[in-house]
């Protein structure tokens, strides 16, 4: 089947469509208490796994959007027909100190035709550049997991040239192994950024710009003090399945 990447193919025309609005998110924040742990970060739930899995089959899941017209909102650059055969993909590496960089790709077929929306978070730490803020900070350095109320979470900013999605992990099966081979299930929650002609800078992903059409910061997943991202974020869809051991690679 012949794939394209649907927002690359639509560059040109992005400069005369408008921006997705920034709803109010709909969603309760949750009345919990953020638990920290002694010594840092902490680990994620049922240890790390010792395998390196590989299996794109085990990094992939079906996703399941909210709703078609939400999903219209969010492929923006043309109008969807038929879409089937929802698909996520999770690829992460640990970064150091408990984040994790890599990638989060959505997928769809429509009329024949394959696309898909990667969106990346790297390993790196910002760099040091004349009135930018949060120089040395890595770039994955809200991406982690956190405990509310006993309960381990996984939050995580990635964006591609056209918006910005929140990974929510919520729910995880233990397999009983006590190496993470189990598996985990969430939502992804976007922000499409508003139509600029200005072009963003090269050196500081979105969750580090503070105001302007590519801010996508999300005060819940810096702080970690909720599930839902709120800040104009709008959930997209949910997914359950994917294994833990294949996507958080060490």
């Amino acid at each position: 089947m012949k794939a394209f990447n649907s927002k690359l193919i639509y560059l040109l025309a992005a400069f005369s469509l408008v921006g997705v609005g920034c709803a109010k998110n709909t969603e309760l924040q949750a009345n919990s208490t953020t638990t920290v742990v002694s010594g840092g970060i902490p680990g994620s739930p049922d240890g790390t796994s010792t395998s390196s899995s590989t299996s794109t089959s085990s990094k992939t899941a079906t996703f399941v959007p909210v709703s078609i017209s939400e999903f219209n909102s969010y492929v923006a650059m043309h109008p969807l027909n038929n879409p089937s055969d929802f698909k996520i993909t999770v690829d992460l590496q640990s970064a150091g100190n408990g984040r994790y960089a890599g990638s989060v790709k959505l997928s769809y077929v429509d009329t024949g035709y394959q696309y898909e929306g990667k969106f990346e978070a790297g390993s790196g730490t910002n760099q040091d550049i004349y009135k930018l803020k949060d120089a040395g900070l890595m770039e994955a350095e809200f991406n982690r997991w956190f405990i509310i109320n006993n309960q381990y979470y996984f939050t995580a900013f990635f964006q591609d040239a056209y918006g910005a999605i929140v990974l929510v992990i919520d729910n995880y099966v233990n397999q009983g192994d006590a190496q993470g081979t189990g598996y985990v299930s969430g939502s992804v929650y976007y922000k499409n950024f508003a139509q600029s002609y200005a072009q963003q800078s090269p050196y500081r992903k979105c969750w580090y710009i503070y105001s302007g059409p590519y801010n996508c910061r999300a005060s819940a997943v810096i702080d970690k003090n909720s599930v839902y991202p709120g800040d104009g974020y709008r959930k997209l869809g949910t997914f359950s399945g994917l294994s833990k051991a294949a996507i958080f690679n060490q």
